[in-house]
């Protein structure tokens, strides 16, 4: 039995389900959250980040610092996950390609397991 249920388009192609469950939803939640631009959210308008507004600016040192900020109050925000410690979590800039690679482990406090998030961000050249 599942704990946490919910839908989303993202994986209608592939399985032909809107339905997600557990890992899937909390992970989707969490990206969702990352990807809604501050202010968007009526009703709560201090939800969300900056994230994609800094995918314009210039990919340098301050902007990885503001992105990572921003990604761990996410994951802060959600009850439902934890990071066990600071080495579960990685940003890893490629200034060559333009390219800020994040990973976090999480534990699923009510699931009792852990799993990676894997998030790519492109900038704009």
């Amino acid at each position: 039995m599942a704990i946490y249920t919910g839908f989303s388009f993202k994986n209608w192609q592939h399985d032909k389900s809107f339905k997600l469950t557990d890992v899937d939803i909390v992970k989707q939640d969490i990206l969702n959250h990352i990807f809604t631009r501050k202010g968007d959210r009526r009703g709560l308008a201090t939800f969300g980040t900056i994230i994609q507004d800094l995918l314009f600016e210039p990919f340098n040192n301050d902007t990885v610092a503001l992105i990572s900020d921003q990604v761990r109050a996410v994951i802060n925000f959600d009850p439902r996950v934890v990071l066990s410690s600071e080495t579960d979590y990685q940003i890893t800039p490629d200034f060559d390609n333009s390219v800020l690679y994040i990973t976090a482990r999480l534990r699923y406090v009510e699931l009792d397991l852990t799993d990676i998030l894997h998030i790519n961000l492109e900038f704009s050249s």
